[in-house]
Formats: C-alpha cells, structure tokens, sequence
C-alpha cells in the first residue's frame, strides 16, 4: 500500500513538474532560447520527501509527461540538458538531506545543489550541448556568438558566453527555484505526509 501511495506521489508530482516545465520564461543575460523554468520544485519535493532515487525518478517522469503536452522543439537536446541539470541539482542536495533533516542542512543543501548543478550544467553545454548544436545541426559558432550579442556585445566569444551567461544563467535559475523550496517544502510536506501515511 505504502509502495502505492509513494508512486501516486511520484506521478502527482511529476505531473505538476512537467506543467512548469512548460511555463518556462527568459531571463535578460541569455538567448530566448535559454528559459528559466520551475519544474525543479516538485522535483526536489519528492526527492527531500520520498528520497534521492524518487527525486530521479520524478525527473525522468516529468520529462517524458512534458514530451506528450510539448514535444521537443530542440532536437531533444533541451530535454537532455534539463535532465541532467535537474538531477546534478537533485541528487547532492537530497543525499546531503536525507542524513540531516534541519533548516541549516535544507539550506546547505540546497547551496550544493545550486553550485553542483551551475558547474557541470555549464560544463555539459560547453563540452557537449553547444558543440552538437554547432557540429551536427547547422548552427554555426558565430550565429549562435551573434545570438548572444544581441543581449551583450561583450558575449563576443565562447569563453564568455559560458562564463558570463550560462553559468550565471543557472546560478539565477537555481537560486530562485531553492528560494520557492525554502519557503514552501515544509507546509507543502506536511500535507503530502499526511497523504502518504494515512
């Protein structure tokens, strides 16, 4: 019974996930392209909840409900960076959680998740997102340069796209969406629990 109450959670969860996944919206320092969404809240619910794996689970759920309400406009390539930029946000913060469940640890936690999640996010699209984008799908460097000096004539090469955009792109992104965490993870917790252990 407890298994199925814990993946109605998971399901519920993933589904609120994959509507705010879809309310996404631009930020000032990046190409429309790169949009702040806040799918990651229930995500992190269900990870500091039902733990680090459901947390997971709850990504990968939310992704694929996205795909049937909003196929992907991006060659998939959005929904793999989400994916992997959710659960290196996710995971270390939930493991770091799980072991101490008070205010300093959510806040701690939630820190490491940011950075965590800002570094390898900034790394995976400098490395392997933008290189594909460039290589495999007719976007040449200086279009996609050009689109982000539009917003900044100073994103003049790739160097200072990643540093000066994309990764503070994250830390804003993750920032907000640990805020919303912060304030509510434990009025909304209250109420799951008590669905959950009823």
């Amino acid at each position: 019974m407890y298994k199925i109450k814990k993946m109605i959670l998971i399901s519920m969860l993933s589904a609120i996930a994959a509507i705010l996944m879809i309310l996404d919206f631009p930020i000032l320092i990046a190409p429309s392209f790169m949009k702040i969404d806040l799918s990651e809240v229930p995500v992190m619910i269900s990870a500091f909840l039902l733990g680090p794996l459901s947390g997971i689970l709850t990504v990968v759920l939310k992704i694929f409900l996205k795909q049937i309400m909003k196929p992907t406009s991006t060659f998939f390539i959005g929904e793999i960076a989400n994916l992997i930029s959710s659960i290196t946000f996710v995971l270390p913060a939930s493991l770091i959680y799980r072991n101490n469940k008070t205010m300093r640890a959510a806040i701690f936690s939630l820190v490491f998740g940011i950075f965590s999640s800002s570094i390898i996010s900034t790394l995976m699209n400098a490395f392997f997102l933008f290189p594909i984008y460039i290589n495999n799908l007719g976007y040449g460097e200086n279009t996609i340069i050009n689109m982000f000096k539009q917003i900044n004539p100073y994103f003049d090469n790739m160097f200072k796209i990643m540093l000066f955009s994309v990764f503070p792109f994250n830390l804003i992104k993750y920032f907000i969406v640990s805020i919303v965490i912060f304030v509510f993870y434990k009025k909304i917790s209250k109420i799951l629990r008590r669905i959950y252990d009823e």
